[in-house]
C-alpha cells in the first residue's frame, strides 16, 4: 500500500514539475521564435559577434544559446542548444564548445543571487566562474583545433 502512495506522489509531482516547466519555457520559446522572424535575435548578437569570436572563437550563431543559457539557466540553454543545431547553424566543434562554457557558468546571476543571500562575496563568484569557463573553453578550442588539422586522412 505504501508504495502504491509513494509511485502515485511521485509521478504527481513529476508531472507538476513538468508543468513547471513547460509554463516558463512555452512562453519563453514562442517569444524567440518571434525575434528570430523580427531579427531581433541577429541584431543583439551582432553586437558581441566579435568579442565571442576573440575570447572564445566561437560563431555570432552560438552567442544567443550561450546568453540564454548563462542568464537563464541550463534547462532553456539546452533548449536552445538542441534547437539550434537541428537546425544547423551550429557545428560540432561549437556546440561542444558552448557545452563546455555553459556547464561552468550556466545561470551565473541566479546562482550568484542565491550564494549571496547566504554571505557570498557576489564579485568573486562572477569573476571566477566567467575567468575560469573562458580559459577552459580557450584551451578545449585550442586542442580542438590543433588536433583536427593534425588528422590524417
Amino acid at each position: 500500500m505504501e508504495i502504491i502512495l509513494l509511485l502515485a506522489e511521485t509521478i504527481s509531482s513529476t508531472l507538476i514539475s513538468i508543468g513547471r516547466l513547460a509554463l516558463l519555457l512555452i512562453p519563453v520559446v514562442i517569444l524567440i521564435e518571434i525575434a528570430r522572424y523580427f531579427q531581433i535575435i541577429e541584431r543583439i548578437t551582432g553586437r558581441v559577434k566579435g568579442t565571442m569570436q576573440l575570447i572564445l572563437t566561437l560563431p555570432q550563431e552560438a552567442v544567443f544559446p550561450l546568453m540564454a543559457g548563462m542568464f537563464f539557466g541550463i534547462v532553456l540553454g539546452s533548449a536552445l542548444i538542441i534547437d539550434y543545431a537541428r537546425e544547423g547553424y551550429l557545428k560540432k566543434r561549437d556546440l561542444l564548445l558552448v557545452g563546455i562554457f555553459l556547464s561552468i557558468s550556466h545561470s551565473i546571476v541566479e546562482d550568484t543571487f542565491i550564494f549571496a543571500v547566504f554571505g557570498a562575496n557576489s564579485l568573486v563568484i562572477l569573476t571566477t566562474r566567467t575567468i575560469l569557463a573562458i580559459i577552459i573553453t580557450r584551451i578545449a578550442a585550442a586542442l580542438m583545433d590543433y588536433y583536427s588539422t593534425r588528422q590524417v586522412l
